[in-house]
């Protein structure tokens, strides 16, 4: 693993995905991000590959800080097609932080997974390369990928509907393995169980990164996309994959007495995330409240 190409993997999870952005950032500091010649991705870990396929870190870490609820979960009324939400906020927010058309010249090749509808109960996973797809049709892909059933519409691809692809694979493995790659990093956002089964992979070699605490659920976690939610998952995610990362790198990783200061060590870090975070909320209160102030003062010319 330490000297060989690499494959990334990004599960789906909505808002969770900041998640994915924290440990890119690990994986840069740690010197495995320059290795990594493919990443495959479902729902929103196919616009984490994408971001990783067309800007930089830093890009990536401010679209992710500054998002919005109204982005991904504005209604639409009247009602139209098979979702709740519009998809007219995360349209806005590909085209105006994501230049699509350097997704040919990308180095490495990204892969995007949706679930196809055949019929009423004809569902099958669909992989797709975005590298050499026009900006057009890659948006389309993006648009399914992350198309969650009853939330979002689906997308015509090809003349045929398509839905999330977490929906049939939320792990997509097999577009990496496809192309020969046989070391890959997971970074696994939900809380299914292990599906990397080696008699699926034969000959391939894993490291999975797991949310070390519980970063939400359905509403508090998938559809919170909050700027807040998001700053909180991309540190945890920084933390977990740096310390999952350099575990392996000194043969640590899975040994007992690993796990036991990895759990105390993963538990200090959620601590001192939130101690972080409330420290900071609270100086953007005082803040603010002091603006208001002075504003008065100055009405009033005192």
């Amino acid at each position: 693993m330490k000297t060989h190409p690499l494959g990334l993997v990004l599960s789906g999870g909505g808002g969770k995905g900041a998640y994915q952005i924290g440990a890119w950032r690990a994986l840069i500091e740690t010197g495995w991000d320059s290795r990594i010649t493919a990443v495959s991705g479902a729902s929103v870990g196919a616009l984490n590959a994408a971001l990783m396929g067309c800007t930089d870190y830093a890009q990536a870490e401010q679209l992710w800080k500054n998002i919005t609820p109204l982005q991904f979960l504005d209604i639409d009324l009247p009602l139209e097609g098979d979702g709740i939400f519009s998809r007219e906020g995360l349209i806005q927010l590909i085209r105006g932080h994501l230049d699509l058309t350097k997704m040919a010249a990308s180095p490495r090749r990204i892969f995007a997974n949706t679930t196809q509808i055949d019929g009423e109960n004809d569902y099958w996973a669909r992989y797709f390369e975005l590298n050499h797809q026009s900006p057009d049709r890659i948006l389309k892909i993006l648009l399914a990928s992350s198309a969650i059933p009853v939330a979002y519409p689906s997308v015509n691809i090809d003349g045929t509907p398509h839905m999330d692809g977490g929906v049939m694979d939320n792990l997509p493995v097999k577009p990496l393995y496809d192309i020969g790659l046989r070391h890959m990093v997971v970074i696994n956002i939900t809380s299914d169980d292990d599906l990397l089964i080696p008699a699926v992979y034969p000959g391939t070699e894993f490291v999975e990164v797991r949310p070390s605490q519980d970063i939400g659920h359905l509403f508090d976690g998938t559809l919170d996309f909050t700027a807040r939610g998001a700053r909180f998952r991309m540190e945890l995610g920084y933390r977990n994959t740096l310390r999952t990362l350099r575990a392996y790198e000194s043969g640590q990783l899975g040994k007992p007495e690993y796990m036991r200061k990895a759990a105390i060590d993963a538990r200090a870090d959620y601590e001192q995330i939130r101690v972080e975070m409330l420290h900071e909320n609270l100086n953007s209160n005082v803040n603010r409240h002091m603006d208001q102030f002075d504003a008065i003062l100055k009405k009033y010319n005192i």
